[in-house]
């Protein structure tokens, strides 16, 4: 079977009703609202369709908000080129920038705060072919919905590849005579950029949990969960929400730490937070913080568990890094 590449656009106006139907007919069905009024108003979208994947790349000129309150009926990632954006796909919500995009999952409602400045590069997978990848890949029937990590991590080496695909196709678009213009090139790459995009993001399902996944995916697994943890200490993290994050069961996500760390996700929480503490009390003038106002900023609300934490890891108490800093 065969995959016809068709364009959408370029689409280039100041009209707000006009870009939101322009991308409602494209990607989803959304609200769109306007948030600056001062900065004007210039919406920019490019994109391409191939059998079951979209991509475009997109900009407001000013800040908007987007939400869908709806179930989405596909599977959409969201990569920044430029500036930031906040999105949320249920109850989950991600900050994403050139190194995190963005992931919304089918069958949940979301939505993005866009910042002016950002371009985004917008990624569609239908969800019936999306998880028809996933039984080809895995060899076996999966349960229904996929369930993806709302974060991923560009930096990756597998998403590193990922992107290499689309850049592909982005170098490719608009040339009346390239290679992406042949069906069975745009077939090859519309398999190649899901079955890319399932093996690169940490994913699980509703009634699963990695046992499903090979020992390389439930490693990026716990990457992802590490780095999150060490971007964002100070978050009142639990297991669960962690879990959610990053796409996993909390039993296999305690199973992944245990396994690659070496310690429960929470203590591995606990760990960072000491560093940073310490870090901070070394660098601090005793006569402007106190050790409590250093500790509540990193995350810790009892502060006698704290310091038996700080002085079993450090030797000394942190009244004593705080005095000889």
């Amino acid at each position: 079977m065969s995959a016809t590449l068709s364009r959408h656009g370029p689409l280039r106006t100041a009209d707000l009703s006009e870009a939101h139907e322009a991308v409602s007919q494209i990607f989803t069905a959304h609200r769109l609202e306007r948030l600056d009024r001062k900065a004007p108003f210039q919406a920019r979208l490019d994109a391409v369709t191939f059998g079951a994947v979209t991509v475009g790349y997109l900009n407001y000129g000013a800040d908007v908000q987007l939400e869908n309150q709806e179930e989405l009926e596909a599977y959409h990632i969201n990569i920044p080129l430029s500036g930031n954006t906040e999105s949320w796909s249920g109850r989950d919500s991600v900050i994403n920038d050139a190194r995190v995009a963005a992931v919304f999952r089918a069958g949940l409602p979301g939505g993005i705060t866009w910042s002016g400045k950002c371009t985004q590069m917008c990624v569609k997978f239908r969800r019936q072919e999306l998880e028809f990848e996933l039984e080809r890949l895995l060899g076996r029937p999966v349960p229904d919905p996929l369930r993806l990590g709302v974060s991923m991590d560009l930096t990756t080496p597998a998403s590193q590849d990922w992107l290499s695909l689309l850049s592909v196709l982005r170098r490719d678009h608009g040339q009346r005579a390239g290679i992406t213009q042949q069906p069975l090139v745009a077939r090859n790459l519309e398999v190649l950029l899901m079955q890319g995009f399932l093996l690169a993001h940490a994913h699980t399902y509703f009634t699963g949990g990695a046992e499903g996944c090979s020992p390389a995916i439930r490693s990026r697994m716990v990457k992802q969960a590490t780095d999150l943890l060490e971007a964002r200490p100070e978050t009142p993290f639990t297991a669960t929400e962690l879990a959610s994050q990053v796409g996993v069961s909390v039993r296999a996500l305690q199973d992944g730490f245990n396994k690659h760390v070496g310690m429960s996700p929470m203590a591995y929480l606990r760990e960072v937070r000491l560093r940073r503490v310490h870090d901070e009390l070394i660098a601090s003038d005793p006569g402007s913080v106190t050790v409590t106002q250093v500790a509540q900023r990193w995350g810790f609300s009892h502060l006698g568990r704290f310091s038996l934490a700080y002085r079993g890891k450090f030797g000394v108490t942190p009244s004593q890094t705080l005095r000889t800093s």
